[in-house]
């Protein structure tokens, strides 16, 4: 995937790299020579020109907001202007090359990554031509970022140490740490030391290749960061660049080699395989950012957003990256959930109780979200609890539902006792806002209620694998089916909630994000009908944008394929086709009048678990191949299932031409009835 700067896109975006724990977009010479206003001001809501690391973060004071530190920014100095420059991002590879020739003749081939196991960025420049012995140079600065983050940093030093570059730092925020950043090139340069930063100046002849070298490490987590550099200068020291690109290439192919999607629909495998890289890049340590940067809500954890990207990793096969989400939210969020929806005062008759945070940072200590009616939402709850049931579906790991139980089970207890309410017999949901362009203090609207109903059978379903709590899952049973008796609707069609005047995409909920109501279901379809036909002004989360947005147009594409309806997938999943930006990355949203927020992690998720539906559903031992998916399009892949099955099947012109199907390594593929 290249683009040049003679294509002239008004959508261009640097491409994203990451390794989990820094991430920074690079631009066109592999550093960071832009600030978020160069890009605003082009019509782009997107990176702000910075290495970030997860959980890094500022307090939550002066309008701060949680936000992710600063660690600098780089910028390489040939001494004149860039004339024309092209970029390509390896997908597969994890890595970025880019040639660019400058107003004076110099002509450059840069290659870079991120180490995936070590905070190390690797910066190879090839000097193809230039004007004898030139001089160039890398300018390094920790501050300058934000005025008002820089009050709470602080440089404790900058200096040369060998041939090494190093710049001290503390930072103060949600938590107070030290750290340095080292930098320096793979042969003999000046290095000067500035109030805030490092120079790097080198000469270079035609023919010469010198790499550049960002690390960086502090004690956050307790971690001897003088120890770790030391380990990360070794490293470089016995591997050198090309050893460590092809460790980065091998661990990107290692990812990719988990599943595969290729169908004779060029536009879907390129879109497939940089939303497989987008989700990958946007997923921490700790779980799935909707975007690992500040331009994206600051890096921070949305329950509702982090579940798209989750399930479509399961179905692409990529369990353990998957397993990450529900492991984040019962290891450091579920305590501070339980403490604030349970008895503070606890007793023999305490009953745990979970409402987890809109928005969560990496410890969850505090809503990180401002102010806003966005913070009465309880849809994301039950997603946390299905997730948890939904990874067992996939691994059939009873230990680990067994260790979720009490999670599911917390926030099935939040809906019943917080959120359902009763009236003469009649269950429905208590005022909350549902999607944020209904409004606030809606009742008993229908994402919500599909969200609860469904909680509440996967709680019944666990207990039920587990053989425990039996009293429980017959209430949550019980519940699910009066809460489902009325939802809201008219004699025509459901609605999202009672006297709404608007359109929404929220009536495809009852199929996802929470398949509760029949395949058949005339009022479902009904509703689906009407926002195809009088939703367009609806088409995306803000009441701005005049078309579709990439993630409601797979939010129908899933809700058609769970429906086996292929005319109306396909279609759907090709709206999303046009808000591709120039490295086939998904946007929030990208129009001619808005653009905003690339590689969005939660557009990438829901596309690949769109995609995988489309192709491959189990039930029970029935495997439906290319299910939804016209007879026009050919396809070979590789995905996961419910069951803890692999299914890898080719079809070409509407013919079968091979499938497999493994269980633990073993060939199951006589134990299902297969269709096509």
């Amino acid at each position: 995937m290249t683009y040049s700067s003679f294509q002239n896109r008004p959508d261009y975006a640097p491409p994203m790299l990451s390794n989990g724990d820094i991430s920074f977009a690079p631009d066109a010479e592999g550093t960071l020579d832009y600030i978020y206003a160069d890009y605003f001001k082009k019509g782009i809501d997107a990176y702000d020109g910075i290495v970030v690391r997860a959980a890094r973060r500022t307090a939550l004071c002066n309008s701060l907001q949680a936000r992710l530190f600063p660690f600098g920014k780089f910028i390489f100095r040939e001494g004149s202007q860039l004339a024309e420059w092209s970029q390509t991002l390896m997908t597969e590879k994890g890595y970025v090359e880019s040639d660019c020739l400058y107003e004076s003749g110099t002509k450059i081939h840069s290659q870079s990554f991120i180490h995936p196991n070590a905070n190390i960025y690797a910066l190879q420049k090839t000097f193809l031509r230039t004007k004898g012995t030139q001089v160039f140079c890398y300018d390094i600065d920790l501050r300058g970022y934000s005025e008002q983050i820089s009050r709470y940093m602080h440089v404790r030093y900058t200096r040369q140490q060998g041939n090494v570059g190093v710049i001290g730092f503390s930072m103060f925020g949600m938590d107070v740490f030290t750290g340095e950043i080292h930098v320096f090139v793979d042969k003999e340069c000046v290095i000067t030391a500035t109030e805030t930063g490092i120079q790097l100046r080198f000469e270079a002849t035609e023919g010469e290749a010198v790499t550049f070298y960002y690390c960086v490490e502090d004690d956050w987590d307790g971690v001897d960061f003088s120890s770790v550099l030391a380990q990360y200068q070794s490293r470089i020291r016995q591997s050198g660049f090309d050893k460590m690109l092809e460790e980065c290439a091998a661990h990107f192919g290692a990812y990719y080699g988990l599943g595969y999607v290729e169908t004779s629909d060029e536009d879907l495998n390129r879109i497939y395989k940089t939303s497989l890289y987008s989700i990958k890049s946007n997923t921490t340590r700790y779980s799935i950012a909707v975007g690992f940067n500040n331009g994206s809500w600051d890096g921070r954890y949305f329950a509702f957003d982090e579940y798209t990207s989750f399930l479509g990793l399961l179905g692409a096969n990529r369990l353990d990256l998957a397993k990450r989400v529900p492991l984040f939210r019962l290891k450091r969020c579920l305590p501070t959930a339980i403490r604030r929806a349970s008895d503070c005062h606890r007793n023999a008759d305490t009953e745990d109780m979970a409402r987890f945070h809109w928005e969560t940072g990496e410890v969850d200590r505090a809503e990180l979200s401002p102010d806003g009616n966005w913070l009465d939402h309880v849809f994301h709850i039950p997603l946390v609890g299905i997730g948890a049931y939904n990874y067992y579906e996939y691994s059939l790991d009873t230990d680990f539902l067994r260790e979720c139980y009490p999670m599911i089970r917390a926030c099935a207890k939040f809906m019943t006792k917080h959120m359902v309410y009763t009236d003469a017999g009649r269950y429905y949901i208590g005022k909350c806002t549902d999607l944020e362009r209904l409004g606030s203090s809606v009742e008993n609207p229908f994402m919500t209620a599909c969200g609860a109903i469904c909680l509440l059978q996967c709680c019944a379903k666990a207990a039920e694998i587990l053989e425990t709590d039996e009293a429980y899952a017959r209430e949550c049973l019980h519940i699910a089916e009066k809460l489902l008796e009325n939802l809201p609707q008219t004699e025509q069609m459901y609605v999202p909630h009672l006297g709404c005047r608007q359109k929404s995409i929220a009536v495809f909920a009852g199929k996802f994000p929470f398949p509760v109501l029949p395949d058949h279901d005339e009022k479902m379809l009904a509703a689906w009908e009407d926002f195809e036909i009088n939703g367009a002004a609806y088409g995306n989360m803000y009441p701005w944008g005049g078309g579709i947005s990439p993630w409601y147009a797979c939010w129908k594409a899933l809700g058609y394929a769970r429906t086996k309806n292929p005319q109306k997938t396909y279609a759907s999943l090709k709206q999303a086709y046009r808000s591709a930006g120039v490295f086939n990355e998904l946007f929030e949203i990208n129009e001619e009048k808005v653009r905003c927020r690339p590689w969005f992690a939660t557009a990438a998720g829901i596309f690949v678990s769109a995609v995988n539906d489309m192709l491959l559903q189990v039930e029970d031992k029935h495997i439906f191949i290319m299910p939804t998916c016209p007879h026009s399009v050919n396809a070979r892949f590789k995905l996961a299932a419910k069951g803890g099955i692999t299914v890898e099947a080719d079809v070409q012109n509407g013919a079968l031409l091979h499938v497999t199907v493994l269980k633990n390594g073993i060939d199951v593929t006589d134990e299902y009835t297969i269709t096509l």
